[in-house]
């Protein structure tokens, strides 16, 4: 997979679409420009390839439900005043944290995803990004924070791209429940960002992991309308629930409903839909972090191996 053809294609997809976007947002953005005083407005989040991911063995993309409190709407816009080649790559690069201006995500991250956010929480999110990485690579969770050039092999994006109020709170944008205030313009705005099909068919990923139980069909394959039979991939759980004896049938439910497995035959991906982790530690019947990571790494290597995908580390 050529860097140089991935990111052409990117350009074309998305160029146009976050066009129509600052156009429409132009005139909201500028009531929160940092020079008026006012809270900023959050951007929307484009999803990040990593550097490393034309040339991985397998090539990964993981996707959260949200960002919190993404940068800034008005430099976004003004990012993309210029009407040339260049002008997406400059947004990008804003919105990774790499080439922008935003210090705590420059920390963040390194040449995408070398260095990452740890939160303190055994659920935080990017503890369960590390372990499922580690799964697909066949080692634990404490080696890969060590190999950072498989931490700058995934994709990493949202399902939603603009995140919803009540995680943007704090930049005090107008919004009203209901009302179409500034919050709810940008956000219906956005909307058109929300589908994997703006980049899978070129990136070709083998393996998508979607902590979101949100995730839909029209969103994955931009189709309407049930799963189709050739679209499902069923776990067989029989040897997990052996395994962990002290499961209830509920949590066994549970764990069933929240870990699904889907199949794109254009691009033959293999994606595994999962529970936010906070949803995991706040409606997981009671389910340990360790039985749900053991989970999700069971789910893991069961499809791996029945679509023949293999990792040498």
């Amino acid at each position: 997979m050529k860097k140089e053809e991935v990111e052409a294609e990117y350009v074309r997809v998305y160029k146009p679409l976050v066009k129509k976007f600052c156009d429409e947002v132009s005139a909201i953005a500028d009531q929160y420009q940092p020079e008026k005083g006012k809270n900023l407005a959050p951007a929307p989040f484009l999803p990040i390839i990593g550097n490393g991911y034309y040339d991985a063995q397998i090539r990964v993309a993981i996707y959260g439900m949200e960002t919190y409190c993404w940068h800034d709407l008005y430099r976004f816009v003004k990012k993309f005043d210029k009407d040339n080649t260049q002008s997406l790559a400059e947004v990008k690069a804003y919105t990774d944290g790499i080439e922008g201006d935003n210090g705590t995500y420059k920390k963040r991250f390194q040449n995408h995803h070398g260095v990452m956010y740890e939160n303190k929480s055994s659920y935080g999110f990017w503890k369960f990004v590390y372990s499922a990485l580690a799964c697909i690579y066949g080692i634990t969770d404490d080696k890969i924070r060590n190999k950072q050039e498989l931490l700058r092999s995934f994709i990493w994006g949202n399902v939603n791209a603009y995140e919803k109020y009540e995680a943007s709170w704090k930049k005090k944008v107008k919004y009203s429940p209901n009302k179409k205030t500034d919050w709810q313009k940008v956000f219906d705005a956005s909307q058109c960002f929300n589908s994997a099909q703006l980049l899978f068919p070129y990136t070709k990923p083998h393996i998508v992991v979607v902590f979101y139980r949100g995730m839909t069909r029209k969103w994955l394959t931009g189709k309407e309308g049930k799963w189709e039979e050739n679209e499902l991939r069923k776990i067989d759980w029989s040897d997990f629930f052996v395994n962990n004896p002290k499961l209830t049938d509920e949590q066994q439910k549970t764990l069933k409903k929240y870990i699904r497995c889907y199949y794109l035959s254009d691009t033959h991906t293999v994606v595994f839909k999962l529970m936010h982790p906070q949803g995991m530690l706040h409606h997981g019947k009671g389910i340990k972090v360790a039985i749900w990571k053991a989970a999700i790494n069971y789910a893991i290597q069961k499809i791996m191996k029945d679509n023949n995908i293999s990792s040498a580390h």
